[in-house]
């Protein structure tokens, strides 16, 4: 083997898996990378393929191509937006306008060039059915120069029912040489005829230490910012990346500002607030804006019981003033009552309906 796959960050159980199929000559003919979402799935599928070729073909001839996600060595299917008057026979790209065909090379190019990066295509919700016509059609396609090409479905949950039924044949009895990696972070959305047909390589949360090099060295940032994130990413670059790319010391400020106005009962204040901070992408914002709060709550509980290591250090001081003013509070039952709001909103809840159960919530403090 050429250790492609010493290059990938963590993961070392996965790697494990792969050097093992590898190393027995037993390559499965689908995959399922499961697991937290973006923490080196897409960069795993590429060095792995890497990996089989290098036992059959001159490196020269395949690592760029693999890189830049070139067919036929490698077919990349992403979720698309449905062109005007699109018919389910039309190919995938046919009636996109060109705009949306030049914001799609483009969020591609930044993939290939940051493969942490989250490609974002507006109303691309699904992957469509004739995506996986096409799929097919380039599985009659004889490739003999190619000992090994892959076929990597990106979050393959958004097949549709069709979609997936149209690709269980060729799941299950692949042209030699070719491969299927399906990644997703909600398997529970695939059909378990899919997934039985897969060999299911689960991917863990990285490490703080991890996603740290993975900020410095993917994202151009300088290590002061790096350590400010860390604590919010969860183990995943998905977390990191929404925050970077809506500000996240302004998301952090808004989110204390909300959470002031709320427990002051500022009700119109922290509404106000709240919509005009999340406008942009409610779902998202709703979500990164609680997870704020919970974790400036989470702070506050740590300096109450004399912990000094917190996340919000630009807040030490508001914490410390909220518990002097709140001295008796049990702050374990808020966060509870927090985190299982933030759970709803999974469950396609009205924002709105949750947005003013988290502001009544946090009005409750006083009273507690």
């Amino acid at each position: 083997m050429c250790n492609y796959l010493s290059s990938v960050v963590g993961q070392e159980r996965v790697i494990d898996a792969l050097k093992k199929f590898i190393e027995s000559k037993q390559i499965p003919h689908a995959i399922l990378f499961t697991g937290t979402r973006n923490v080196g799935q897409h960069f795993v599928a590429k060095q792995f393929l890497k990996e089989l070729l290098s036992t059959k073909v001159n490196e020269k001839d395949f690592v760029g191509h693999i890189d830049k996600l070139e067919e036929p060595v490698i077919k990349y299917v992403i979720p698309l937006p449905r062109g005007k008057s699109e018919k389910p026979d039309d190919l995938p790209l046919d009636k996109l306008s060109s705009s949306e065909l030049d914001s799609l090379k483009d969020e591609i190019n930044k993939k290939i060039y940051n493969h942490f990066y989250e490609i974002n295509v507006e109303n691309a919700n699904s992957i469509k059915i004739s995506s996986i016509r096409e799929i097919i059609k380039n599985l009659t396609i004889n490739y003999a120069d190619l000992p090994f090409r892959l076929i990597l479905i990106e979050d393959a949950h958004l097949m549709g029912v069709e979609s997936q039924n149209a690709l269980l044949k060729s799941l299950e009895e692949p042209p030699d040489g070719v491969v299927f990696i399906l990644i997703t972070d909600s398997q529970n959305l695939l059909l378990p005829t899919i997934k039985s047909r897969c060999w299911e390589v689960p991917f863990s949360p990285l490490s703080d230490s991890d996603i740290g090099t993975i900020l410095i060295n993917h994202f151009n940032i300088d290590d002061t910012l790096a350590q400010k994130l860390i604590p919010f990413a969860e183990g995943s670059i998905h977390k990191v990346f929404d925050l970077l790319n809506y500000g996240f010391d302004q998301l952090l400020d808004t989110s204390v500002d909300i959470l002031r106005h709320a427990i002051g009962r500022k009700y119109n204040t922290a509404i106000k607030l709240f919509n005009s901070n999340i406008e942009k992408n409610p779902k998202i914002l709703i979500q990164i804006v609680l997870q704020l709060m919970i974790n400036w709550l989470n702070d506050a509980q740590k300096i109450k019981i004399g912990i000094d290591e917190i996340n919000c250090v630009a807040h030490k001081s508001s914490l410390e003033n909220f518990n002097l003013k709140f001295t008796n509070v049990r702050l374990d039952n808020l966060i509870f009552e927090l985190t299982h709001l933030s759970k709803n909103i999974d469950f396609n809840i009205n924002l709105n309906l949750l947005m003013l159960n988290i502001i009544f919530s946090l009005s409750a403090i006083a009273k507690r």
